[in-house]
């Protein structure tokens, strides 16, 4: 049973995780101040790692525990899981997007010599907002405290972050844009 809790306390951390990079990366990319900008990215970067540790121990836990029929080859063939297969899919797809950011993130500064990594860096980055969104779904269609209030409240929480970050960057970008030297220089001048 302590391998259960192993893994509903690592996914759940790692979802938080997720969350916080998450956010302070939509802060991060709208950020114009080289300061502020280094320091989200570092903490962006950490809670990423953070994150990715907590999930390899999640994903071990679950698999050692025998709780529940999950073995090894759910990696591969998530279907085939005996416990929630349409869950088990979302989860392992949405490692796959996050596992896929983080190479391509740490691989990222040895290729910035290539203007074709460099061009196409925020498209395949996307796979990481897309194994966010899929680690959301997964907490709320696998785990057995999904339906709790206070996992609920949390999955909710981690929505309601990166809404938040996504509101302000907007908001963040349509001021500068109004801004009279911007309005000039695309010839809208009142």
């Amino acid at each position: 049973m302590t391998l259960w809790y192993l893994a509903r306390a690592a996914g759940i951390v790692a979802m938080v995780m997720f969350t916080v990079s998450a956010s302070l990366g939509i802060l991060t990319s709208g950020s114009r101040d080289p300061g502020r900008r280094f320091w989200l990215q570092y903490v962006h970067r950490s809670a990423a790692a953070t994150g990715l540790v907590l999930l390899t121990t999640h994903v071990i836990a679950v698999i050692a525990d025998a709780y529940v029929d999950i073995g090894p080859a759910v990696l591969v063939w998530p279907f085939g899981s005996g416990y929630r297969p349409f869950a088990m899919v979302v989860g392992v797809l949405a490692l796959y997007g996050l596992v896929l950011a983080a190479v391509v993130g740490a691989a990222r500064g040895r290729l910035a010599k290539s203007e074709t990594v460099t061009r196409h860096w925020r498209s395949i980055h996307v796979a990481a907002s897309i194994g966010w969104l899929l680690s959301i779904g997964h907490s709320l269609l696998a785990g057995t405290d999904r339906g709790t209030p206070w996992m609920l409240a949390i999955t909710l929480g981690c929505l309601g972050a990166v809404a938040a970050a996504g509101a302000y960057r907007a908001r963040s970008q349509a001021a500068r844009a109004s801004t009279p030297l911007n309005l000039a220089r695309a010839g809208r001048t009142r």
